[in-house]
C-alpha cells in the first residue's frame, strides 16, 4: 500500500520497465475516458479516485507476481546463471533464452558495489550493515536501483541462496577481470566453499579479445555489461564443455577473499591483474586532471556541469569504480576547497564545478 511519497518513490525504484509501461498506459487511458464523460468539477474528483486505486493495486500485482515466481523457483533448477550486478544479467538472459531448456535454468545477480566501500565478514549482519551504511551514506543511490531501498534481509538473502544451491545443479558464474567483478567473484566463491558441485567460470573480458579480436588488436572490455546478448551466447557455446574449477583453484579464491575482506582501504582497483585496495581518494588527481582538461575548452572562470566531470573521468578511467562513487569524489574535492561549485549537489545534474578562481 502506498500512503506517503516516500512510499511512492520506493515503488518506483523496485517496478521493471514492463511495469512502467504498464502504468503509463492504464493512466492515459483512464484520463482520457475521465475526460470524456466527466464534467471539469466531476472530472477532478473522478480522476483523483482513479489515480489513487491504480497505485494502490501495484503492491498487489508484484505480491501475484512473486507468487507465481515462488512457484516457479520451486521447480528444482538444471543450471543456475550468476552475474554480478543487475545490467550484465539481463543481457546474459537474452542470450541464455535461445538455448533450449530454459524452464530449466535459474538466474541470480550479485548486486552490490564491490568496487567501493568497507568489506569484512559479509556474511555477518553486523559488518554488512556496517557496509551498507557506508554505501547509503557516502553515494546518492537512489539514482542507481534497487540497492538503497533492498535493504538488509535482500542481502543476507543472497548468502542464504548462494550456500544453499543444491549440489546437482550447474552453477555458471560469469565475470569481467575489473575490480567490481572480480570482487564479487571471490565472494561467490567464499559463498560456496562448502560445495562439493562443480563451478564453471566465464572470464567475459578475456574471451572477448580471444574471440572476436583474433587479429591481436587489442580491444579490452572492461565490464560484462558492456557485451551484446549475441557475443555473450557465442562465450557460452565456447565454454559449455570447459572443465569446471579444481579444488585447488577454489580454496585459493576462497582465501583471496579472506584476505581482501581485512584490508583497510575503502576502494579496490585492478592493477598488474590483482585487485589492490586503496584508500578512497586515490583516483582524486585523475578526477583533477579531467577537470582541467575540460576547462581548457570553457571560457575563464566558467562552470562544468557535474555530470561531464563525472562522464569524464568513467569514460577513460580504466577502472570499474561507478559514476556513484566518482561524484562523491567531486564532492569531497569541493569540501577540501580543490573545487568550487555552483548549485545543490543534490545529484549531479543539480550542480556544476570549476577550479578556484
Amino acid at each position: 500500500m502506498i500512503d506517503n511519497v516516500f512510499d511512492f518513490e520506493k515503488e518506483l525504484h523496485l517496478m521493471n520497465e514492463d511495469e512502467l509501461r504498464s502504468l503509463l498506459r492504464t493512466l492515459y487511458l483512464s484520463v482520457d475516458m475521465a475526460v470524456s464523460v466527466q464534467s471539469a468539477e466531476e472530472h477532478s474528483d473522478h480522476f483523483a479516485t482513479e489515480i489513487q486505486s491504480i497505485f494502490n493495486t501495484l503492491d498487489e500485482n508484484r505480491n501475484r507476481e512473486k507468487t507465481e515466481q515462488q512457484a516457479l523457483n520451486a521447480q528444482k533448477p538444471r543450471e543456475i546463471h550468476i552475474a554480478i550486478g543487475e545490467s550484465p544479467l539481463g543481457s546474459i538472459k537474452v542470450a541464455m533464452g535461445r538455448v533450449p531448456g530454459r524452464s530449466e535454468r535459474r538466474f541470480l545477480s550479485m548486486n552490490d558495489y564491490y568496487a567501493i566501500g568497507p568489506l569484512g565478514d559479509l556474511t555477518n549482519k553486523v559488518d554488512l550493515h556496517r557496509r551498507h551504511l557506508w554505501l547509503l551514506e557516502k553515494l546518492y543511490l537512489s539514482e542507481h536501483g534497487s540497492y538503497a531501498v533492498q535493504g538488509m534481509d535482500k542481502l543476507l538473502q543472497l548468502n542464504n541462496m548462494l550456500s544453499s544451491i543444491d549440489e546437482d545443479t550447474r552453477i555458471t558464474i560469469w565475470y569481467a577481470n575489473n575490480a567490481h567483478e572480480r570482487t564479487g567473484l571471490l565472494y561467490a566463491m567464499h559463498l560456496l566453499r562448502n560445495r562439493l558441485g562443480p563451478i564453471y567460470l566465464i572470464e567475459t573480458s578475456a574471451l572477448y579479445q580471444e574471440l572476436f579480436n583474433p587479429s591481436g588488436v587489442q580491444h579490452d572490455v572492461l565490464r560484462t555489461g558492456e557485451i551484446f546478448s549475441e557475443k555473450l551466447l557465442a562465450m557460452w557455446q565456447h565454454c559449455v564443455n570447459a572443465e569446471p574449477l579444481s579444488l585447488e583453484k577454489r580454496k585459493h579464491m576462497d582465501q583471496e577473499w579472506v584476505n581482501l575482506a581485512v584490508q583497510p582501504g575503502l576502494l579496490r582497483l585492478m592493477k598488474d591483474g590483482e585487485i589492490q585496495s586503496v584508500p578512497e581518494d586515490a583516483i582524486d588527481e585523475y578526477i583533477m586532471q579531467k577537470v582541467r582538461e575540460v576547462t581548457l575548452t570553457r571560457q575563464p572562470g566558467e562552470f562544468i556541469k557535474s555530470a561531464r566531470v563525472v562522464g569524464e573521468v568513467l569514460g577513460h578511467l580504466e577502472q570499474a569504480v561507478g559514476d556513484a562513487f566518482i561524484e562523491y569524489r567531486v564532492r569531497q574535492l569541493i569540501i577540501q576547497g580543490r573545487l568550487e561549485m555552483e548549485g545543490k549537489p543534490h545529484a549531479m545534474r543539480f550542480y556544476s564545478v570549476r577550479l578556484p578562481q
